[in-house]
This record gives C-alpha cells, structure tokens and sequence, in this order.
C-alpha cells in the first residue's frame, strides 16, 4: 500500500514558521527576565579599558579596576599624518597622569539597554568596553598641544599669477592643515602608547579655478596693442608694455588683475606731456598800502589711474585719454575770504651792512615773507623759520648766549624777531610769548624787542581778528622792514615807554599798549623789563 504525503499549504507554512519565531522572542524575554541585571551593578559584559567589571558593584569595580591598573606605556609616542614613526615622544611621567576610575566606573553603570540584552542573551557578541582617560598636568599638555602644531600646522598656499618668459601662468594652491588642538587633549587624557594626531584641512583663500578666471582677464588685458588718443596725439601701448604693467593681488578669494599707473604714466609722459599744465594759486600783489588779488587758475594733469582702468575695460582697439583737473591751492574765492586788503602796521629795524648776521637776517626774510596767518591762528617764528643750519642758507654769527657774544649758526635772526614782534604790536595782534635780550642793544626800542633762538625763547603771537594777516618781508643792505596787511575792522593802537634808556649799564623800562576797535578797548596791557649791564669789549 503506497502512501502519499501531502504538502501543506503555503499560508500554513508561514504560520508556522510566525509562531516560532514567537516561541523564540516569547523564551528569550523569559530569559531576560530571569537573568536581568541585578539593581546596583554594573551589567554583564561590560570592561574598563579590558578589566572585566560585569557583575560587580561601583565599589569593587573601583577596587578591581585601580588593583589591575599597571604603569601607562613609558613613552608616549605622536604620530604625523602619512607617517610611520613618531615625530614627537616624552616620558608619560612628565603628564603626572591620575586615573579617572570613579568616572569610568560610573559610566561603566548605566543600565543595558534592552537590545543589548537580547544580543547577549543571543550570543551575538554584546560588549561594552568604557575608556579610561586620565588627569594630565595641564601645562605639560599645553606645551604638548603647542609642539604638535608647530611641527605638523602649515598655512595654505593660495594660487597665484606670475609672467614666465612673457606667458601668463597659473601657480597652483595647495591645502593647508592645522591640528585640532579639542580633539588631541581629548587623544592625550586616553594615553594611547601611539597617538596619531588629529588635523583638519585647511582651504587656500585662492583656489585654482579663480586664478585661472583671473589669467584669462589678464590674457584680455594684455592679449593686444591699445592705442590711447588725445586730440590730435596718440600713442600705441604694446602688448609687452601692458604685461609688464599687470598687477596681480589676491582679494576676498580671487584674484584683482590691475595694470600699474606708473607703468603706465612712463608711456604716457612720453607723447602726452603738452596736456599738463600746474595749478596757479591766487596770490596777493602789494600796490603801496593797498593788495589786490591775481585770480586762481586751475591746472590738468593726465589722470593715469582712470586711464589705467579703461585700457582695463576697453573693448577695442583705441582708448581716450583721461585728464583731471588740479585745483590750485589757494582758490580766489578763499583768498578774498581772508579779508587780506590794506596795511595794518608796519616795523623797520636798522642794521651795518654786510656783517655775517645780515646774511641770516636776509635768509629768515625770504623764508617769511609771503606767511599768511589765518583769523584765529597762531604764528611761532621758530616754527616758522625752522632751525638754522648751513644746509638751509644759514652762517655762523654773533648772538647772545648766558650773558655773552658767540657766534651760532643764526645769529642775528632775533633781529627779525624784534622787527615781527614789533608789527604784531601795533596791529593788536595778541602777544602769546616774548622774551626780551639780556641787555640792551640800541638799534631795538628799549623793552619792546625780542629774542629768539632753536629751542628756546620763543616768540609766539596770535591772530584774534576776524581777518587773515600777510606778512611781508624786506631785508635790505641797511635794514629790514615787516610789514603786516588785512583788514582794518576800526583797529586802532597806542603805546607809551614809560622810563628811560640808559646805555652801558642796566637799567628798568615800562611800556603800554592799548588796543581799540571802533572805539571800544580790546586789551590794556603793562609791560615791564629790566636790562643787565652788556658785558665789556672784547
């Protein structure tokens, strides 16, 4: 009798096979529950840099754990990127380095999850393995972390331009690197006897593409001859000029391509230097007690910046040149601002002719003469004149120093000094500092005159009308004369000496001055000085 076995329908098959699949999850749940984890210990399966610590309570894991501990590896060795051996290695003693059980261990505590349950009640291998890092001294890291980065730490190359035997060519970037000094501290609390140590890289600011953008302007600028053009005047740029003439500087991550003015200016002077003309300032002519003004002219000079940049942006074969106009440093708008119109006042002092100190005299005139100070301004004739010195026209001369003639280089100048001081008092200008000499010389009113010299004393006055002053300057073979022009405004001044020279010995002399305007008193001022005996002849 022959028996047939049936085959069993395939939904039935897949029952069967859902409900042993449950049998296996239903007897692995009832597992775990029989060998949960027990409250207050570290699950199974769990080690601490290799020490077995399932099973055991915070307490033993510690005990275990800092009993198995052994020395850390001796040396500490940091390895570069792309390298075999060390490039940096030092006692790990010098890290003082303390164990942080507690805090693996406490780590090491956290319950298991329950998928970690399952694969290790499944035999598939569940572990867990917790780090142990260590307290390190923390100026032997800093110092381990700063060493790392001065070997291992390179700035990116950008790419850049440059003309090779009359070619444009690229020069490539290249990547930098830094060292990722979180990450290495974090390395180094771990103690691993090799430490490969973590960088990053490091984009160049320039890359290839945008130098090669920046060539192919270049190539553009520079590729053809420009003929640039001014009325009937030209001049044909070639194209080993204008390749001589690229700049390359790199900016916000490209390159600029920019043709040198002064590269340029040199082709341009050559053919366009009728198109210059310098600015002429307003200046004062002096007609006796009165001033008129010579008007302002402005100047053109050839603007090569702006020429520069239309070569850059031409698009063919012919550029105009650029010009700009020069504004003249004084404009005669601004110089009739200065209310500069008539005399005000006027000092004359005498001197013999041709002695070394006319010769200085005569230098400090023409350095002063044509001095505009302004309304509210402050005039120092040291500033003014400057030191004396041979390079600046100056010869050594008698002066008075602690009591007594020597000659200086300069010597004489406190006769200007006097003859300035002198104009600034009768036009009521305010006088900020004087100092008159030792004793007295008698070509100078007694008390109101004026020394000077490099460094001290000083003559200072200041202008506190509401109109500029002119300063003009004469020296001639017998005396020098300064006058002081601007406007009236109803000044008015009067002076009285008060005392009486004597020469040869010392004596005391008082002077006043009033200053009026319109009527009304400015100042009222008091001067008192007392002269000492000048020293005997020589």
């Amino acid at each position: 009798m022959r028996h047939v076995l049936a085959r069993a329908p395939k939904d039935v098959l897949l029952t069967l096979g859902a409900a042993a699949a449950a049998a296996v999850v239903l007897s692995v749940v009832v597992a775990l529950r029989a060998t949960s984890d027990s409250p207050g210990r570290i699950p199974s399966g769990v080690t601490i840099s290799g020490i077995a610590v399932g099973g055991l309570t915070p307490g033993q894991a510690e005990r275990v754990v800092a009993g198995a501990l052994g020395r850390p590896d001796a040396q500490l060795r940091l390895i570069a990127p792309g390298r075999e051996g060390p490039f940096l290695t030092l006692p790990v003693v010098r890290l003082d380095p303390v164990p942080r059980v507690r805090r693996a261990v406490l780590r090491a505590s956290r319950p298991a999850s329950l998928s970690y349950k399952v694969r290790r009640e499944l035999g598939l291998g569940a572990r867990r393995e917790v780090a142990l890092d260590y307290r390190l001294r923390s100026r032997t890291v800093d110092t381990i972390v700063r060493r790392a980065a001065r070997a291992l730490d390179r700035r990116p190359r950008s790419a850049r331009l440059s003309i090779v035997r009359g070619a444009i060519v690229v020069r490539p970037a290249a990547n930098g690197r830094a060292v990722d000094r979180p990450a290495l501290r974090m390395s180094l609390a771990r103690l691993p006897p090799r430490l490969p140590v973590p960088v990053e890289s490091i984009r160049p600011p320039v890359t290839d593409a945008e130098a090669e953008k920046a060539r192919a302007r270049a190539s553009r600028i520079a590729g053809e001859p420009v003929l640039i053009t001014a009325g009937r005047r030209s001049v044909r740029v070639g194209r080993g000029s204008l390749r001589d003439a690229l700049v390359f500087r790199p900016a916000s991550g490209t390159i600029t391509v920019r043709l040198d003015s002064e590269v340029i200016e040199r082709e341009l002077a050559r053919v366009f230097g009728a198109v210059v003309r310098p600015p002429r300032s307003a200046r004062f002519r002096v007609r006796g007690p009165r001033v008129d003004i010579v008007d302002a002219r402005p100047g053109r000079a050839i603007d090569v910046a702006a020429t520069a940049r239309a070569i850059e942006r031409r698009h063919g074969d012919a550029v105009r040149l650029r010009t700009r106009v020069v504004p003249p440093r004084l404009s005669t708008r601004r110089a009739r601002r200065l209310r500069i119109r008539e005399l005000v006042s006027e000092f004359t002092t005498a001197y013999v002719c041709c002695q070394p100190r006319v010769t200085n005299i005569s230098r400090a005139a023409e350095i002063l003469d044509g001095r505009i100070v302004g309304p509210g301004a402050t005039f120092s004739l040291n500033q003014a004149l400057g030191q004396r010195t041979t390079a600046r026209g100056f010869v050594p001369a008698p002066q008075i120093n602690a009591g007594r003639l020597e000659d200086a280089v300069g010597g004489g100048v406190s006769q200007i000094a006097t003859t300035v001081f002198n104009a600034a008092f009768f036009a009521g200008m305010r006088i900020v500092t004087h100092t008159p000499h030792e004793f007295w010389i008698s070509r100078y009113p007694p008390g109101r005159e004026a020394t000077v010299s490099w460094g001290g004393p000083e003559l200072i006055v200041r202008n506190d009308w509401p109109a500029a002053v002119l300063l003009k300057v004469r020296a001639t073979a017998t005396g020098v004369r300064v006058r002081m022009y601007s406007s009236r405004l109803g000044r008015r001044v009067e002076s009285e000496t008060q005392g009486t020279a004597r020469a040869g010995i010392g004596f005391s002399i008082g002077y006043t001055r009033r200053v009026l305007a319109g009527g009304v008193v400015r100042r009222d001022e008091r001067y008192r000085w007392s002269y000492r005996a000048p020293p005997p002849p020589a």
